[in-house]
């Protein structure tokens, strides 16, 4: 081999071994990042230049699977019109509120009105948060009256409004919510994400849940409160108007 031959393949192995080096370097820091408990959403968040402490409130919830864990809920079918049969669906509690609606072929509508108003992205987020999610039905068919389909251009403020008014901040389980209106004489004001004021009460002739809007108007739980990641999740009966 010549002398420039030799030369030249000599610059390719150092080459070679610079970027495996490098490559080694950045797996390294990698796993380093990996070892201290930080999510690895959070990780993705830092990695992108933005403050830890931000990231902690902003990045994206870990869902965590627990080994030979099978508990989970169901939503049944929906008793209202449909057009072809839907089966019960299966609930995991180590999912995101996200990721279960998502999957629901009955919240369909709810959970595109959600991405619509750039709420979904809010769901998947450490939180807690408690939803009052809202079937297909009720979506098209609101009980109130509006001009069009709530997903029509001249309806995009009133959709904002009325899905903040189903995702309360902080983690509300039917346990504590019937504490909480039991010690309040059967009702408790929850804070939604606009910061308005949802009730939840007691039905006295019942004991199950009802949801209430300023105006008085009631609205009834079809799914009672099922634990998710990130908080809990309610299916309500139909669509509760939001008053000012």
């Amino acid at each position: 081999m010549s002398p420039f031959k030799a030369q030249k393949l000599a610059v390719i192995v150092h080459k070679r071994k610079s970027i495996i080096g490098t490559l080694l370097g950045m797996a390294g820091l990698l796993a380093v990042a990996g070892c201290g408990g930080v999510p690895e959403h959070e990780r993705e968040c830092q990695w992108q230049g933005t403050p830890s402490w931000y990231c902690r409130h902003t990045a994206k919830k870990d869902t965590y699977f627990v080994r030979g864990n099978t508990q989970s809920y169901f939503i049944p079918v929906y008793t209202g019109a449909k057009e072809f049969p839907v089966p019960d669906m299966p609930v995991y509690t180590d999912e995101t509120i996200d990721q279960t609606l998502r999957a629901s072929i009955v919240l369909t509508d709810y959970k595109e009105a959600l991405r619509k108003t750039e709420l979904l992205a809010l769901v998947e987020r450490q939180g807690p948060y408690t939803v009052f999610a809202v079937p297909n039905h009720p979506m098209e068919h609101p009980s109130f009256a509006i001009e069009g389909s709530l997903m029509d251009v001249q309806n995009e403020n009133l959709l904002k409004q009325l899905m903040g008014y189903t995702i309360v901040l902080g983690d509300y389980p039917p346990e504590k919510l019937r504490k909480l209106a039991l010690k309040n004489g059967g009702s408790v004001e929850l804070t939604t994400f606009y910061n308005e004021k949802l009730i939840v009460s007691i039905n006295p002739e019942t004991g199950e849940f009802v949801t209430k809007n300023k105006a008085g108007q009631i609205n009834k739980i079809w799914v009672n409160g099922i634990p998710q990641a990130n908080g809990t999740l309610y299916v309500s009966q139909g669509l509760l108007n939001f008053v000012k």
